[in-house]
């Protein structure tokens, strides 16, 4: 799937030095495009019933993150200017394990535990505006059959999201950019239905 961004360039707070050579190469009030992918993904699934109450999943997946860390920026004013902005991502990949287990007739337990590897080589790619790590999930979650045709259900899950390190160098009027995100943990709680018709 291809995201594309429009926008027009707007800055403040520059002084008048700079407003006015930004003014002088056009670049004031210039439109903004940015093209991007989203990571396309490879999910292989597997699922036994070992008895009428135990069934065991896994999943082994691929994510094209590497590509979606390529962003095509263009500035268009009285010149154009187009470059791809290349976060040296790399492609990530996803294994997950599960279980349900019947407790009593009406009751169906789920439990998961899943690792995605990280996209990012080291904290000098790695950006604030999505600072990836290693990502670690516990899930567990019960689910209760109203009827034949009718399942309610509750699910939490745990996500660590890893420190994701950031360590950018900047230039001598940037300056450098050092952190992490530290906790960074997500808490995710569901309800669901299942009406079969």
């Amino acid at each position: 799937m291809e995201l594309e961004f429009e926008d027009v360039a707007s800055i403040s707070g520059l002084g008048p030095t700079l407003t006015a050579a930004l003014d002088a190469l056009d670049l004031l009030g210039s439109k903004i495009d940015i093209d991007m992918n989203i990571p396309q993904a490879v999910m292989l699934s597997g699922y036994h019933q070992f008895t009428g109450k135990l069934a065991l999943m896994a999943n082994i997946g691929w994510q094209e993150w590497s590509e979606f860390g390529k962003s095509d920026i263009t500035v268009r004013s009285t010149t154009t200017t187009k470059f791809t902005q290349d976060r040296d991502w790399d492609d990530a990949w996803h294994f997950a394990l599960g279980a349900q287990y019947r407790i009593a007739d009406p009751w169906l337990l789920s439990v998961g535990f899943a690792y995605d590897t990280d996209p990012v080589d080291n904290a000098e790619n790695n950006t604030p505006d999505l600072a990836l790590d290693r990502q670690i999930r516990y899930a567990a979650g019960l689910q209760y059959d109203w009827s034949t045709d009718i399942t309610v259900g509750v699910a939490y899950e745990f996500l660590d999201l890893g420190d994701a390190n950031v360590n950018l160098k900047g230039g001598p009027l940037q300056g450098d950019l050092k952190g992490d995100y530290d906790p960074n943990h997500i808490h995710l709680i569901a309800v669901n239905l299942i009406w079969k018709f």
